[in-house]
């Protein structure tokens, strides 16, 4: 459903839409029809007049008809009553039979009884010709054409025509519906506002249950809507003059009606104003954009609405338009032949859409014309292709209802769609076996002439031979049958099995292919709706559409080897399970019970940003820097990419951020990674780690990301299982040019396919390269005192476009010269590397003590201008750590001792106090 904003109104141009003429008559050019739309052959036009006398007489005639039902239906309670007095006293009395003659009027309780028979019947009567009079939304049928052009060309022509071209819409609104129109015109007239409009029938519909009902899952401020739409109305003119529905007002209630007759509905609510009234009135439509609801998330919610009522009242509805449907396997002429064998391996899907059985289809019209045009076009067999999880199934299904309903195409009607239970046909049987029952069920739903056949995962029928290499498999006889028109044929089938299996095959070449890809976001946030009812059901929860919305929305960006909707359907019924153990019965599904679950299952970060978290990523520099030394302007940019990401500012479809680190082996690169991992991904773990020295062969590829004999590649792999992680890739430049290729594409793409044909997703990485590339020249122009920025463009021009592609180069968001450690640089590490000892130690329960005249003295000897930290790391391990470990194992170190790093950075022991 959506509001119908290409709609062209006309109106009279002698009573500019009015209907009647300056004295309260009808309009002698349009006859009364004032202002309408041409929909579908058909002129769609208001008619219903209103005024305060006309309002008080609709409802004292509403009234007074219930009154003459309740007193008829008294009257009916007391003829009953009075012909069981009548038995009770001619029993108690006469032991003739014919004294209980009761049609014989011989006693004034029989002449009671009588009279209530007449007024029952009168009541029944009334009723019945109520329901006749009572118009009913026309459904949309099958193969309707908008076409206009036998419609009169102008306002006499169109007053004079045929009443089946003119729809008056007001008979189509239902109780409450036509009850929010008089309360807006009351409005507007106590305001004497003039002209009923938009605002008036908006704030009117605020006191409709339903309409509540739909703001309260969209979680919105009721009271603040209700203050703003009451500051709008006292912002209206007055106007003296008799109050009238503006041209506005009528354009939506038609619009509106228009909008539930395309959706099936039988009347119009008080819920199918609202959109049309938005569309129209673009202030409204403001208010209700700043409290965060705009016309998709109305829509998807009054669509939730419609699904539920549609299966509450799904058994009643299927009775009704299947009275007429065969219950077995007998077409309504009874000329069908029995289907035995069929019957046996065979669902009957018409049957069980019958009885309201089969899940509702949401959306989808645009596959299911695509199916009835193949039909149409002669095409007797149908493929839908589509991965798992996308609802071919359920398209199936709703195929099986409309055929119930008979609104299909005509090669369709009084047919029975029955499904093939492939597992059931094939268990247990030989291939000679499986073919002879394939053939005997080909041949009854040839000779019965009333069956649709459905095959789901139709390539399982491949490869099944009975005899010799020259024979037929099981796919080849269907698709005899199929080209030689035997039979209708849908079925069903996933991207890689039809790529694998059908494609060019014979039985795939008489399969017409539809593609059942993902439906868009509100597409599926309006097919998991209709689940949500079972789950509230059934684990007493409650879910706000915006839960929903977030569950389809994060799945859909975080979620890669599953598919929607199935997707966020598994995940809101985890989610519905765990609200009801940790909250308790009757709680609320919010969206961040749906963010927590989601980062639960991908590990990304999706929840809505603490105050802590604000924090921690507005001081990232600050973390970064207790345990990375100087590098400033390599921890301010990655910093920076890192709190825009955080906050959604970033293009969704690359990395998070993507880097190249350079400068002389030592100086901090690959810390900085493990340190960006630690702090933004809360453990190191979260790190991919490649030495691209590894990959410097042609074959490396496969390494990367897999054959297509099923081998896995590491990098794909790795990222499947851990989208959120950093990857760091060592010694960038050393990887053969295809291997450099395939991170051209991820940089640029954010995703990568591998041998299998699985789409990996990079958007949730962050891609750190490093390259020692021109280190001496970083390290003597640093001793010539060139600053860093003109040694940064001199490296890019003069070494790194030697062994990386410019357009390579271009696609890294950063490209960062690290310059070579000082010794006041050491120091800072060496105490850094020295805090770390002393956290393992304490948590053995020594205690550590370092001087600073040791942290200085084990700095300087390990500390080399071409090495970097790397010389003071070994130092520490073999002098510190080392010495450590043997005196522990010696026992010459007890718990509560103290190991002191003296001024020479010499091990020593201080004794501890014993207890």
């Amino acid at each position: 459903m959506a509001e119908k904003n290409d709609l062209q109104f006309t109106s009279c141009p002698v009573c500019v839409g009015n209907g009647v003429n300056d004295k309260g008559l009808k309009c002698s050019n349009c006859a009364g029809l004032g202002l309408g739309v041409f929909y579908f052959g058909k002129f769609y036009y208001w008619g219903l007049i209103f005024g305060r006398a006309m309002i008080k007489l609709r409802h004292l005639k509403k009234n007074l008809h219930l009154i003459l039902n309740l007193v008829v239906f008294i009257l009916g309670i007391l003829g009953l009553i009075a012909l069981g007095w009548w038995i009770w006293l001619i029993s108690n009395h006469s032991n003739d039979l014919t004294s209980f003659a009761f049609w014989q009027i011989k006693h004034w309780l029989i002449l009671a009884f009588w009279i209530s028979v007449i007024a029952d019947m009168f009541i029944i009567y009334r009723i019945s010709e109520e329901e006749v009079i009572k118009q009913k939304i026309d459904k949309p049928k099958y193969n309707e054409k908008n076409d206009v052009s036998e419609m009169p060309n102008n306002w006499r022509q169109l007053s004079k025509a045929k009443a089946k071209y003119k729809i008056e819409v007001s008979f189509g609104f239902n109780y409450e519906a036509i009850k929010v129109l008089e309360d807006a015109y009351i409005l507007a007239d106590t305001a004497k506002n003039g002209q009923v409009c938009a605002k008036h029938l908006f704030f009117s519909l605020l006191k409709n249950n339903n309409v509540l009902a739909i703001f309260s899952r969209l979680n919105l401020n009721l009271s603040e809507l209700i203050a703003k739409v009451e500051n709008q109305l006292v912002l209206l003119p007055s106007n003296q003059g008799k109050t009238f529905l503006s041209n506005e007002l009528k354009e939506i209630l038609i619009s509106a009606y228009l909008t539930a007759r395309d959706s099936g509905q039988k009347k119009v609510k008080p819920a199918y104003l609202i959109l049309p009234i938005l569309a129209k009135d673009k202030i409204l439509s403001e208010v209700l954009y700043e409290l965060e609801v705009d016309s998709d998330k109305i829509n998807n919610v009054i669509q939730w609405f419609a699904v539920s009522e549609k299966m509450v009242d799904n058994y009643h509805l299927y009775r009704a338009k299947a009275h007429l449907k065969p219950s077995g396997n007998m077409d309504r002429a009874y000329t069908a032949i029995a289907t035995p064998v069929l019957n046996h391996f065979a669902f009957d899907l018409t049957l069980t859409a019958k009885w309201g059985r089969l899940a509702l289809c949401v959306g989808r019209k645009k596959e299911i014309e695509a199916i009835w045009q193949n039909l149409e076009s002669n095409q007797f067999g149908i493929i839908l292709v589509g991965e798992v999880g996308v609802g071919k199934n359920t398209i199936i299904g709703q195929i099986a209802h409309l055929m119930v309903e008979e609104n299909v195409p005509k090669i369709l009607k009084d047919k029975r769609l029955m499904e093939l239970d492939l597992p059931r046909l094939l268990s247990g049987a030989s291939p000679e076996k499986a073919e002879e029952r394939l053939l005997v069920i080909l041949d009854e739903v040839s000779r019965a002439g009333n069956i649709i056949l459905y095959i789901n995962n139709i390539e399982n029928l491949m490869g099944i031979t009975a005899g010799e290499e020259q024979s037929l498999d099981l796919s080849e006889v269907l698709a005899n049958a199929i080209e030689r028109k035997n039979l209708i044929c849908l079925t069903t089938s996933t991207n890689e099995n039809y790529a694998k299996y059908l494609e060019n095959k014979p039985l795939g070449n008489v399969l017409a292919k539809i593609i059942i890809s993902e439906p868009e976001i509100n597409q599926a946030i309006q097919i998991v709706e209709s689940k949500i009812n079972f789950f509230e059901a059934k684990h007493k929860v409650y879910f706000s559409y915006n839960s929903i919305a977030k569950a389809v929305d994060l799945t859909d960006k975080y979620i890669h080897d599953k598919y929607l909707p199935a997707k966020a359907i598994e995940i809101l019924e985890s989610i519905a399970v765990g609200v009801a153990k940790t909250k308790g019965i009757n709680s609320l599904v919010t969206e961040n019970d749906v963010a927590k679950v989601v980062s639960e299952i991908t590990k990304i970060p999706v929840a809505k940003i603490t105050e802590s978290e604000s924090e921690a990523l507005l001081n990232l520099e600050e973390k970064i820097h207790q345990r990375m030394v100087d590098q400033v302007e390599a921890v301010s940019m990655v910093s920076a990419s890192l709190r825009r990401a955080r906050a959604g500012l970033r293009e969704m479809k690359r990395p998070i951020a993507s880097f190249l680190f350079m400068g002389p082996t030592g100086v901090g690169k690959t810390e900085l990674a493990k340190t960006v991992a630690e702090v933004y991904f809360k453990d190191e773990e979260y790190m991919i780690r490649l030495d691209m020295s590894e990959y410097q062969h042609p074959d490396s590829v496969e390494k990367m990301i897999g054959n297509s004999d099923g081998a896995l590649g590491y990098l794909t792999e790795a990222v499947r299982k851990m989208p959120f992680s950093l990857i760091l890739l060592d010694e960038f430049e050393k990887a053969h040019p295809d291997i450099l290729n395939l991170f051209l594409q991820v940089m640029d793409d954010g995703r990568l396919t591998d041998a299998q044909g699985k789409t990996i997703d990079f958007t949730n990485s962050i891609i750190i390269a490093t390259s020692n590339v021109g280190a001496v020249f970083i390290q003597d122009n640093i001793v010539a005192g060139v600053g860093m920025e003109e040694i940064k463009q001199k490296l890019i021009n003069e070494h790194l476009n030697k062994v990386l592609r410019p357009e390579l180069i271009n696609r890294f968001d950063g490209i960062i010269v690290f310059k070579p450690l000082s010794i006041e640089d050491v120091r800072q590490i060496a105490k850094i590397m020295l805090a770390k000892v002393g956290k393992m130690l304490e948590a053995k329960g020594f205690g550590f003590n370092v001087s600073d005249e040791g942290i200085k003295k084990i700095a300087q000897e390990g500390f080399d201008p071409k090495f970097g930290a790397r010389p003071l790391r070994r130092l520490i391990q073999e002098k510190i750590e080392n010495e450590i470990a043997n005196k522990i194992l010696s026992g010459n170190i007890k718990r509560r001792d103290v190991i002191i790093i003296d001024d020479n950075g010499l091990v020593l022991i201080e004794k501890g106090k014993k207890l």
